[in-house]
């Protein structure tokens, strides 16, 4: 078994790698990794072939790198469908005075995966928020491990989308002889990764702007108590600087990087930027404190976005650590100063910093890398998401098919076959199609040369009429 794992974050901007190792001095990402995406829209992915080469391309940069084969990832699921609600349980346990254990609460968790929901919907993330016995009510995690009772009550908040968001990464990964090990929001791992532990305690928001949405987490006494995506992010900065300049996408983008701020009085009066390209030929020009106010007008559209989230999630009061602001959105200046005015909170800028080891590779430290490096942490050790893992999954479902008599199951050993490489699956896997290819050339060609025989044989309709004749005549 490989002591690293890998992550891969499908966002709309680019599409990341990141491998880690626990150490003795915490979790360090040892290799990172991104390319600008294709094929991908809003976090979902819409071209798989697109992303495929993308993914070929970033694992093989990452074995290379570390002289070692990656046979599964954990994986990050985003998108601008994502639906919560409340989903309450009763659990009757089969003996009232066994000790309640960690296991017995995790499989509990599990089955909330199952839920069934409405239009082909499923469920990403199932978060415990409390539970209650018929002693205790509305404990926590901690205190429910050791008790004992004939009833556990659990409140969980399901997070929910698109079975299809889920199904073409996993193909995707099939196809490059991958497996999935866990799919975790995007929100959640980015949390992860750079709130600090007193935050995650005391209450925090987590708001981390992409290019095509914004994803907020709320986290309060280290539980996730609210995700949602917004629709729209640094992208529709760059398409409003277009539109009202009239100017090409790609000096909006430029110009918003380069002498972008947030709020208009910030600004130079009456100055103006001339766009000149490599034939110094001019392509236009930009007043200064008109793309401050373009800029302002958007941002804060998406800060009111975030504020009804918070106000919706009823934790505006909880959050006494204030918000977290992470993504490629971030660097915008005098970002703090509007976010402040508008959300009424503490503010600060964030990236993976505390939250892993100092010696990691320098790129993991970037908030581009945020949500990839949330997912190791989650992969390596879990402290937001109670996301499955897939495997498990399927030993338990298993087990559970034989009806065994007892509660739990020691895993199985893993066949042979499982423990074959990724690069010698992928290779295997493509002799097969070759020859399922050749076999199928060889079967149509054999069906055409059947068809041309009974042709051969039954008569024309000619034949038939010069037979008849023939029979007249006789």
């Amino acid at each position: 078994m490989s002591r690293y794992a890998a992550a891969l974050d499908f966002g709309s901007s680019k599409v990341a790698l990141a491998v880690g190792e626990k150490t003795s001095a915490g979790i360090k990402i040892v290799s990172y990794h991104d390319t600008p995406a294709a094929g991908i829209e809003c976090g979902e992915i819409v071209n798989d072939f697109k992303v495929e080469e993308i993914v070929r391309r970033l694992i093989s940069q990452a074995e290379a790198e570390l002289q070692e084969e990656i046979g599964e990832v954990t994986v990050g699921l985003s998108g601008r469908i994502l639906h919560s609600k409340e989903l309450p349980c009763l659990i009757n346990r089969t003996d009232p005075k066994a000790y309640i254990t960690e296991e017995e609460v995790r499989q509990i968790t599990r089955g909330r995966y199952n839920a069934t929901l409405e239009g082909g919907d499923t469920v990403f993330e199932a978060v415990p928020q409390k539970y209650s016995t018929e002693e205790r009510f509305g404990i926590n995690h901690d205190e429910l491990i050791g008790m004992v009772g004939g009833t556990i009550e659990a409140t969980f908040k399901i997070f929910y989308g698109k079975r299809a968001i889920l199904d073409r990464r996993t193909t995707i990964l099939n196809d490059c002889g991958l497996k999935m090990n866990k799919a975790i929001l995007a929100p959640i791992a980015s949390a992860r990764a750079v709130l600090s532990k007193p935050e995650m305690e005391n209450g925090v928001a987590l708001v981390d702007i992409g290019k095509s949405s914004t994803e907020v987490a709320i986290i309060k006494d280290n539980i996730v108590r609210e995700v949602a995506i917004i629709p729209f992010g640094g992208e529709s900065v760059t398409v409003d600087i277009k539109n009202v300049a009239n100017i090409t996408n790609q000096w909006a983008e430029t110009i918003k990087v380069m002498h972008g701020r947030c709020c208009e009085e910030f600004a130079v009066e009456n100055k103006k930027l001339i766009l000149k390209n490599e034939n110094d030929v001019e392509d236009g020009e930009v007043e200064i404190s008109l793309l401050a106010r373009v800029i302002e007008a958007r941002m804060s559209e998406i800060f009111d976005a975030v504020r009804y989230v918070i106000d919706q999630s009823g934790y505006a009061s909880k959050i006494t650590s204030g918000i977290v602001i992470t993504g490629g959105g971030c660097h915008l200046d005098n970002i703090i100063q509007l976010a402040s005015a508008l959300l009424g909170q503490r503010i600060r800028l964030a990236a993976p910093q505390g939250s892993i080891d100092s010696s990691s590779v320098e790129d993991a430290f970037d908030v581009y890398a945020s949500t990839a490096v949330g997912l190791v942490l989650e992969a390596i050790e879990p402290m937001l998401s109670h996301a499955i893992e897939y495997k498990k999954e399927a030993v338990a479902q298993a087990a559970a098919k034989q009806e065994d008599s007892t509660l739990f199951e020691e895993e199985e050993e893993e066949p042979v076959d499982e423990r074959i490489s990724a690069r010698e699956e992928r290779e295997r896997r493509k002799e097969e199609e070759r020859r399922a290819k050749e076999l199928r050339k060889q079967e149509e060609k054999e069906r055409k040369a059947r068809e041309r025989a009974e042709k051969k044989k039954q008569p024309s309709f000619f034949d038939m009429l010069f037979s008849d004749s023939d029979k007249d005549n006789a």
